[in-house]
Parts: C-alpha cells; structure tokens; sequence
C-alpha cells in the first residue's frame, strides 16, 4: 500500500460545506494543485498531469517541474477526473475530484515504478482542512439547498454561517455579519459587485433558481476584496454541459398553512389586528441547458414568473367609539429572467457572458376600515425596483506560470415610486398624544422618488507563481452614478395636531408645513489595486500577505469633488501552520484592515441642492377641503426650522478638510483538525474594531466660541444649532469653510475646530466573538454542521445605518447631530446577540426520501429607552431621541434584552423516475414548525413625544412588540427534470 500526504481545501469535500475559504482566488473559479509523488514520498519531475472535466470535455495538461509540482488555476468549478503519467510509471487515474468556487484542492499523485509489484492507485483521500487558507465563512452548495429547509434568499444562506445575525426588520432582516451593521456588506454574483451602492442595504436579486453555489466570507477576506467592512456573500450561477437538460419547478407558498403573529391587543399606536394578514408567494421556473457546440459552447436559460401578494393589518385608532384600520396590499408579479453563456475558445482561454433581470414593480394599495368595514376609496401607488444586469468574463492561461482574467459589468436599480395621486400633498392627522399619526386618503405615497443607479464595473486580475510563492494582483474600478429627485407628494407635507398639553387646548388643531426637496445626478467613483502573495514559506508554514490600495472619490450635483479619500492601504497578512504536517490540523492567525466608502446617499443628501422646511402655524380652516390643504394664514406657533434652504454649499463648506476614510480592524486565531476522514472540528476567535466612522456633525456650538474667541462678535443669530452639519470624522479636530461670517463680506474663511470644542465623543464598534464548530461532510447519506458562537458587539455607534430608529442614511444618521444625543450612547450594540448555536444537517432514509433540517437559536437584542434630553435644547429638538427616559440617564441597552427565541426548519423530499430521463421531485419545508411567536423587536420611545420636553409623560406604547420571529408557514414545491 502506498502511503502519501492527504493535503486538499475544504472545497475539494465532495458537495459538502467548508469553515475556510483559501487566500488566492477570484470568487468565481476553482484551482486544483498537487505534487507528483513515488512510494516513498520522493518529488516526480516531468510527470504529465492532465484532467478533464467530466461534463464540459474541458482538458488541460501541464508537466510537473522539478520538484514534482502541478498547477491547474482559473478552472471552472465542476467535477474532473486527473490522469497522472510517466515513461517507467504505472498511469494513476483519479475519478470525481469535485471543485467549488473560490477553492483550491491540493492532491497528491502517486506513481509506482514499473521495476516494483503493480499497485493500483485508484481514489484520492479527501482532508477536510485546508492548511493554505486563513480566511473564515462557508460555502453552500446545491447539495445543502437541495436537503436542508432554507428560505430562498441571500439573507438565509448567510445565516448559516457562524458569526452572523438577522438585523432589524426596519432593513428587512438582512445580516449582520461579524458586528457590522447591516449596510456593509457586499454581495457579488459571477464577479459582479451587485451591492446597493446607494445606502449599502441588500442588493439585486436574480432568480433563486439561477444559483448553483455562495460563499459567505465572514472574515480574512484576500486583498482583491474590498469596499466592505462587514462579510462578502459571493456566488456563481448554474452554467451548460454537454449533456442538454431542462426542467420545470414550482413553489408555492400559501396563506391557508401560514401562521399569524400574535395580535397586540392593547390600546395605543400599536394595537394591531395581525389575523387580517395575508400573505401568499408562488414562484415557477422554466430553465434548459446544453452545448451549441460540444465541448466548446455552453448555454443555460432561465424564465422566472412569480407573484407575492401581501394583505398588511397596519396599527389601528380609536376615535371615540369607533375602531379605525389602516390596510396594505402590496402586489409584484413580474417575471424575472438569466442567462449564462460559457464559450470554451480553447482549452487555456474561456469567455463568460452573464445576464439577469430582477425588474419589478410592486403595486401598493391603502385603504381605511372602521369597525371592520371599508370606510374609504383605496389609492394605488407602485415602487419600481431593479433592472438589467450583465457581464462578460475573459479568462486566458499565457503558460504554466502566468493567467490572466479581465471583466467588465453593469449592475442598474429602478428607485422609483409613483401613483396617480402624486400631485396631491401629503397629510397626516394626530388626534391625541398617543402618537399615532393618521394618514389621509387623498395620498398614496409620502415620498415621490424619481431615480436611478447604475455601476459599472472594469477590472483585470493576473495570477503569477514564482517558486514558493503565488502572486495575484490586479486592478478594480467602478463608476457609479444615482439619479435621484425626491420631493414630497404634491411638494408638500402637512400635519394636523392637537396640542393637548394644556387640557384647555386639545380641540386645537395646529399645522406643521414640510417642504422638501433634493435631487440630482451624482457621480462616485472607486479605484482599487492590489497584490496578494501566498507564500509556502516550508514544508508546515504559509505565509498570505496581501496589500490593497484603495481611492474613493464622490461628486456633488454640479460635478464637483466633494469628497476625495486617495491612497487608503489596507494590509492582510496570515500565517497557517500544519501543526502535525499530515494536513489533517492547522493553526492559523489572520490580520484585515478594510475601508467603507462614502455611499452614494450622502452625495444625494449632502453634496445636493436640498430644500427641508418646517413651519407651523394656528388651524385656519382648509383652502382646499377635498384635499386637506390649509390656509396658511393663521399665527406661527413657532420660529421656522430650515434645514437646508435649496442651496448646495461648496464642498470645503460641508466636508471637513482633514476627513479620513471608514474603515475597519480586524484580528482572527483559530484552530481547526479533522476527527475523522468524514469529521472535522474548529475554534476560532474575532476581534473587530471600527477605528474611523464618517458621520454628519452639528457644528454650530463650536462655530460660535470660534467666531468669538477670533474677533468676529456673536453668530448665535445664524448659527442656531442648526444652521451647519459637516461630513467628518466624530471625535476629530476638523477644519472646515464659511463665508457666513460677520465682516468677511462673503468671502470663505477657514475655521479649525478642535474635537474639544465640538463636543463629540469617538465613535466606537468593537465585536468580539468565538465560534465552535463541528462539520460532518456529505457521504451520500447524511451530512452535519453545527456551531455555538458567543460573540459580544459594544461601542456607541452601529455603523452606516442606524437600527435605533430605522434610518438606512448611510454616513448621515441622527446619532452624531448633536452632542446630546451621544449622551449615554455607549453600550450593547443592536446587533448584540450574546450567544447563538446552528445547526443543519440532512439524511437521505433511501435513495428516493430524504429528510433535513435547520435548528437556529439565538440569545435576545438589547432595548433602549429613548426621550428628551433634560439640559440639552438642541438634542431636545430631535425629539424622545436622546438615551434618557424621564429626565434620567438611560444608557444604551439598558432597558433589558428580548427573549431568546429558536427557530426549527424541517424538511422532506421524495424524487421518483416518471419516464424514461425525466426525474419529479415533490417536496414540503415548514418553517418555524413548533409556532414559535418570541417578540423580536419591542417599541423603544419613553418620552411621549406628544408632552412638553420639560414634563415629559411616559408613552403608553413603550416596550411593546413592534416585531415577532417570522410564523410558521409551508413552502411546497414539485421540480420535473429531463
């Protein structure tokens, strides 16, 4: 029997799921390397190593060099078969080697002498430990989608790695992966960086069906990844064979075997009546596959119709005896489409050509109920989302040393909502301190945006070994351009209300008047080069150095630089130790610094010509009843409060000049070792920290002392606390522009303002985490992965978005407003959940029925207590916002957690033969199947908003439930295959 070193990646494990993914690869393509080998481990020169790919006739040769090494690097994934020869050599074939994306499977080949007795070499012993990578997350495969109940999205499939949580339902439960808030991450498809650039919440969609594998990476990501701080979600799509196929499947999702969350029963803003919810999806899929050419020219199709029809029991009101209900239907039924095309030139040089839609438009309707009985006319409104998505992949191996890819995509997203009543102004009625704000019928939408994203993507990726060393390096650009006209319904915003502080008062109406407009074409763009070294430094140590440049500009309305943060380098460096040198265990350690760049809704926000206007006045009757409009002629209640006055300010006057780029540190240790040829283990430890946050900061107090401590008199007149808010680094000094000041006749004056004297404290994320995981590879019968993790998020800022308030403006939150608002800010972040154990696994009871599950359980989320800051009146003009609850201090999370809740995801399968090349699947996924209904999100106000700042009363609706885990509900599907 021949002996030899089992060294392979993760990805090599037949359909299975990997812990790490390895330093040196472009997310799209697989990578097998090896040694040539006699009997007693001696190193084989000059050896002719060929592989095949069993479905496309893919076959590249290359001969080993002198110390017997073979690479085969940019291949497709699939599976190959490896044939080993030498004159004076037995030949050694190896069947079924499986590569994934992203993977790199090390084999070594052994060769018996013809001068010894025959020894048939016929398998290859798959490791689960990849000794080269140092890098963290999963890879989830067909096999996984196929046998284990998982939700068809992206947010699902990350959850089951280790490290990441669901955020809040305001974002729509997307991830947050390694204490980043759910803004930061991205998300790429066949090398196509699908990311919303715009607040960095979620992404496009292609069709579900249309995917063949993700790789969630959760950490140590190489340097040619970058612009995220959070995890990458990267997955390629299904491709052609020579073997044509095509299928049909269905998916339906009914509201008859869908579960209501509880109702919330209690008088106030959230009375909620969830039994009128309704919810049904079905989803159908029409795909065929093949060569145009054998072995050279590959296609696979996809058509898409879909409808989701949802029936939303928004809050109800009381008005006198009267129960008020406010109903959403949302509806989308577009149909989505992909295609792959896979041209195989010849056998070194491999073109790619991806294409999908994800365009939808999703027809909203609103109506009133009272007592249970229509009570208005519905008003219809459509938000249009998605759009045309493409790219083309160039692939060439030059020669055994050197290969090369080049790529260039567009990635568009419609951001458009729209109705036939846009012309007629937004009104709201507030009939009591309770808080409920009541919209009228004569509106269908709030906001009216107008807009569009685009990107377009260029780069070029070259792969160089060099001895020990494999060198990629390469260079990525972006341009992005956001279209965007936001206004109010009919240009304006009123809001009745009821002053009911004073008892002799409460049948007073009084007016708030919004106008708010902004809009443009704004422009970003981001450059990006790197190199990545992976180093076998000896036979037991690898060394992953990598080094990443990255330059972010972005353009205001006029085509002006505003914001231009160059030459921001990035090191990852790793070291993987095979601790017993028989790649069975390792031992690794892993350092990242990645930056965030400034998205694109702070360009729309803050480098636009923005109008935001409040007024307020006395109820003076309507100008227009039918419409709700009022005069306004009556007394002001109040001083006007202008936010922006439809002027864009000079890029020097808004940005501070000493701004330096978002970005994130991150430490990772681990130890990883296989139990068994099927097992493996793994523990690994997460030490991240946002070191620098870009953010939006009042500046007027520091403005004030400024222009009095340098002779310019009293600003507080223009300066109101207010009147100027700066793109800059909280906690930092900062140099900043006006031409506002007194006898400086207009012209721009430069101010330094120390970080002393504006007030703000640093802003701080830090996350810490250890995960234990246990891994059971698919053997053709059952497959296990489980993992605990305790992991702790802390600081005083959760990252680009807000969960607090819900708020998704990137760079621009209301945290760092004022220095008030910072107050008591520090604590458990909302991403925080403690502890978490996963579980997910499938059985096949026979080769027809197979059986699976997915066991999530969680720890809670912290809850604050937010009001009126007690001393601070530029903090109180922001409303129960501040970490105080009736005058005292109520620091961050320190209102107790929700429950902990676990989730039980079971699933069956039952495939058959229905005639002759055609297999039907029918299978049933139940989620949620023991009903839980654990509270996840609780209503987080203190102060009644409507009392007076200095007595404020405690609002009824604090601490009730504002969401629930998701209920239980039934996927059904039936999938025919030819």
């Amino acid at each position: 029997m021949i002996n030899f070193k089992k060294r392979t990646a993760v990805l090599a494990v037949a359909l299975g799921l990997g812990m790490a993914t390895p330093a040196l690869a472009d997310g799209t393509t697989g990578y097998i390397q090896g040694n040539a080998i006699e009997a007693d481990g001696d190193k084989i020169a000059g050896a002719t190593i060929t592989i095949e790919n069993v479905d496309t006739g893919l076959t590249r040769t290359v001969e080993t060099n002198d110390n017997g090494l073979f690479r085969f690097p940019l291949l497709p994934p699939g599976t190959y078969n490896i044939v080993a020869e030498k004159d004076g050599y037995r030949r050694n074939l190896q069947e079924n080697i499986r590569v994934g994306i992203s993977g790199k499977t090390n084999i070594n080949l052994a060769l018996s002498s013809m001068d010894v007795e025959r020894i048939e070499v016929t398998g290859s012993s798959i490791a689960m430990v990849d000794v080269t990578s140092s890098s963290t997350g999963i890879v989830v495969d067909q096999v996984t989608l196929e046998k284990v109940p998982v939700p068809r999205n992206l947010t699902s499939v990350a959850l089951l790695a280790p490290g990441t949580t669901k955020g809040d339902s305001a974002f729509g439960d997307l991830p947050s992966i390694g204490g980043a808030s759910v803004g930061e991450n991205a998300y790429f498809v066949n090398g196509l960086n699908l990311t919303n650039f715009r607040t960095g919440v979620g992404s496009s969609q292609p069709p579900f069906e249309m995917y063949e594998t993700f790789e969630v990476k959760t950490g140590g990501y190489s340097a040619e990844f970058g612009r995220v701080t959070g995890g990458v979600i990267n997955a390629k799509t299904k491709s052609g064979t020579n073997e044509f196929k095509w299928g049909v499947n269905y998916y339906i999702e009914p509201d008859a075997l869908r579960d209501d969350p509880p109702n919330n029963k209690v008088d106030g803003l959230y009375r909620i009546d969830n039994r009128k919810d309704e919810e049904t999806l079905w989803d159908a899929n029409l795909w065929a596959s093949g060569a145009l050419i054998e072995d050279e020219l590959f296609y696979y199709v996809l058509f898409n119709p879909r409808d989701r029809e949802e029936t939303d029991a928004l809050r109800q009101t009381r008005s006198g005896d009267q129960l008020s209900q406010f109903m959403e239907v949302q509806n989308d039924d577009d149909a989505f489409w992909g295609a792959k095309i896979d041209w195989y030139m010849t056998e070194d040089n491999i073109l790619e050509i991806t294409a999908f839609s994800d365009e939808q438009s999703t027809t909203i309707t609103r109506y009133r109920t009272l007592d249970g009985e229509r009570a208005s006319e519905p008003t219809y409104g459509s938000e249009d989302k998605g759009g045309l998505n493409y790219t083309v992949k160039y692939t060439s191996i030059i020669n055994a040393d050197f290969s090369i890819s080049a790529q260039y995509g567009v990635n568009e997203q419609d951001r458009t909502t729209q109705s036939a009543l846009d012309a007629n102004p937004a009104v709201y009625f507030r009939y009591d301190s309770s808080g409920a704000f009541v919209p009228s019928t004569t509106f269908a939408n709030f906001s009216v945006d107008q807009g569009k994203d685009e990107r377009k993507v260029f780069r070029v990726d070259a792969d160089w070994y060099v001895g020990d060393h494999s060198i990629r390096f390469g260079v990525d650009y972006e341009e992005l351009t956001a279209e965007s006209l936001t206004t109010n319904s009919g240009g304006a915003y009123y809001l009745y209300y009821v002053d009911d502080s004073d008892p002799a008062n409460e049948d007073i109406y009084q007016v708030r008047h919004r106008t708010y407009e902004v809009g443009g074409t704004f422009e970003s763009e981001n450059f990006a080069f790197y190199v990545q070294d992976q180093w076998q430094a000896t036979d037991n140590l690898v060394i992953n150095a990598g080094i990443r440049n990255d330059s972010f500009e972005n353009f205001n309305a006029n085509g002006d630089t505003f914001v231009d943060l160059s030459n921001q380098w990035g090191l990852r460096l790793g070291a993987v130790w095979d601790v017993m040198g028989d790649g069975e265990s390792k031992a690794w350690v892993n350092y990242g610094r990645y930056y965030l760049p400034v998205a694109a809704n702070t360009n729309i926000r803050l480098a636009g010509a923005e109008t935001y206007i409040q007024e307020y006045y006395e109820f003076e009757g309507y100008a227009d009843p039918d419409l709700f409009i009022p005069n306004l002629t009556g007394d002001k209640t109040r001083e006007d409060e202008v936010f922006a006055n439809g002027s864009a300010a000079t890029p020097a006057e808004i940005v501070d000049q000493n701004l330096d780029s978002m970005y994130s540190d991150e430490f990772i240790a681990g130890y990883q070792f296989q139990l068994s040829e099927e097992w493996s283990m793994a523990v690994q430890g997460t030490y991240r920290e946002l070191s620098t946050t870009i953010e939006d900061v009042a500046i007027d107090a520091a403005v004030i002392e400024w222009a009095a401590d340098n002779g310019y008199g009293d600003v507080s007149d223009i300066w109101t606390g207010f009147h100027s808010y700066v793109l800059t680094n909280p906690g930092s000094d900062m140099r900043i522009a006006t031409t506002e000041l007194p006898g400086a006749e207009g012209e721009q004056v430069f101010m330094d303002l120390s970080a002393e004297d504006l007030g703000y404290p640093d802003s701080v994320r830090k996350y810490a985490a250890v995960d234990v995981t246990f891994e059971k590879a698919w053997d053709g019968v059952w497959l296990l992965n489980a993992a605990y993790t305790w992991s702790h998020s802390w600081g005083n800022n959760e990252g680009y978005v807000r969960s607090d308030n819900g708020q998704d403006d990137a760079g621009l939150t209301t945290l760092f407003d004022q220095p008030g608002l910072l107050d008591g800010a520090y604590g458990d972040l909302p991403n925080d959940r403690r502890h978490q154990v996963k579980v997910f696994g499938s059985y096949a009871i026979t080769e027809q029925l197979n059986v699976g599950a997915n066991v999530q359980w969680q720890s809670g989320r912290p809850i604050n207590s937010f009001g009126y800051h007690p001393t601070d009146v530029f903090a109180q003009a922001y409303g129960s916002e501040s970490f105080y609850a009736n005058g005292e201090l109520m620091p961050r999370g320190s209102g107790g957690r929700t429950s902990s809740y676990m989730n039980v995801d079971l699933s069956a399968s039952y495939t058959m033969d229905v005639f002759d090349d055609a297999t039907l699947q029918l299978r049933a996924d139940v989620f949620n199947v023991l009903g839980g209904d654990e509270v996840t999100e609780v209503y987080e106000i203190f102060d009644d908003e409507a009392s007076s700042p200095d007595a404020p009363t405690m609002d009824p609706n604090y601490g009730r439930p504002t969401a629930w885990q998701t209920p239980r509900y039934v996927r059904l599907s039936a999938s025919l295959r030819f």
